[in-house]
């Protein structure tokens, strides 16, 4: 086949997938003009008064958790952990080996929707994080199947924002709750989970930060795949689609379009989401992912994470 008919032959197939629809976003479409001076200053601008504003809403809604939540930093010091993403490497671990790594002592990190995956979630995390209040919109069957998900395994222990705790609290779970900042400051690049963060709001990210805010003697990221800048697509009406594959789902796609005026600013946001990895340390931090694009962590394979002994403990 030659790379007339593969080009053709692939965007048939992409676009031959389930589609979604259009994803509501509130607000205009983004443009490409924050690379000029004065776009970089209203970004930043923003960002600021949008803090000044929101900050005191965010630090009173989790005025009961803060001491529980500061009690914990530097508390795993003598630990291991895995954070879980849901991109399709996380495929690479069975139930087996995450089972058998928590019963060693380490903790394991899922976010969002991990109780969707059918092969791996018989494993019960030691952590779950969320940052999107859809979540837990009831009006999501979904969102039902999590919350029950949550009050069959008690042990799980929650990360959700300040601003929804009174929604966890509100769905009748017994589950230990324990809060993050999360509102983002762009001048800033603080990673501390109990203030305003300094990079993009992805749930995996903050995940990660609130691993190295616990100070685990080793980290591992799986399903970080970052691979949003091979699944963009564009239509013939020239709207941005976005190829959407995570760990135990089928591919679909999802117009983004509301949300970017063009591929310009779509990739502007993936260059952010890649340059505020460098934020994060990665001393201790490996990808266990061989194919990632995540190239902020050394790379190693699962095996030899898997037996590694905590310096602490050695």
């Amino acid at each position: 086949m030659n790379s007339t008919k593969k080009y053709i032959t692939e965007h048939e197939h992409i676009f031959s997938l389930k589609n979604k629809g259009k994803k509501d976003y509130s607000g205009s479409p983004n443009k490409l003009n924050k690379w000029s001076f004065l776009g970089l200053c209203y970004y930043h601008l923003k960002s600021v008064i949008r803090c000044i504003i929101y900050l005191p809403i965010v630090l009173y809604g989790g005025r009961k958790f803060f001491n529980k939540t500061l009690a914990l930093k530097g508390s795993a010091k003598k630990k291991r952990a895995l954070i879980i993403g849901n991109g399709p490497s996380q495929g690479y671990m069975s139930t087996e080996e995450l089972n058998q790594f928590v019963k060693s002592g380490g903790e394991t990190y899922c976010v969002n929707y991990w109780n969707k995956n059918s092969e791996l979630s018989t494993h019960i995390p030691t952590w779950m994080v969320f940052s999107d209040r859809q979540i837990f919109d009831e009006k999501d069957p979904g969102s039902i199947e999590l919350i029950e998900y949550l009050k069959n395994n008690q042990s799980i222990k929650i990360i959700v924002p300040t601003t929804e705790i009174k929604l966890i609290q509100s769905k009748g779970l017994k589950n230990e709750i324990y809060c993050i900042v999360d509102i983002e400051l762009s001048i800033w690049q603080n990673i501390n989970p109990l203030l305003p963060r300094g990079y993009i709001t992805l749930t995996l990210y903050k995940a990660l930060a609130w691993s190295i805010y616990l100070g685990y003697d080793s980290i591992g990221v799986i399903g970080m795949d970052n691979t949003f800048p091979k699944n963009v697509y564009n239509d013939i009406n020239n709207n941005v689609i976005f190829l959407e594959n995570h760990a135990g789902k089928d591919d679909t796609l999802l117009d983004l379009s509301s949300h970017y005026l063009n591929v310009a600013s779509f990739y502007y946001d993936v260059l952010k989401m890649f340059h505020h990895l460098e934020y994060f340390p990665n001393n201790n931090i490996v990808n266990l992912d061989p194919y990632s694009l995540t190239d902020r962590f050394k790379k190693v394979n699962k095996k030899d994470f898997f037996k590694l002994i905590p310096n602490n403990t050695a």
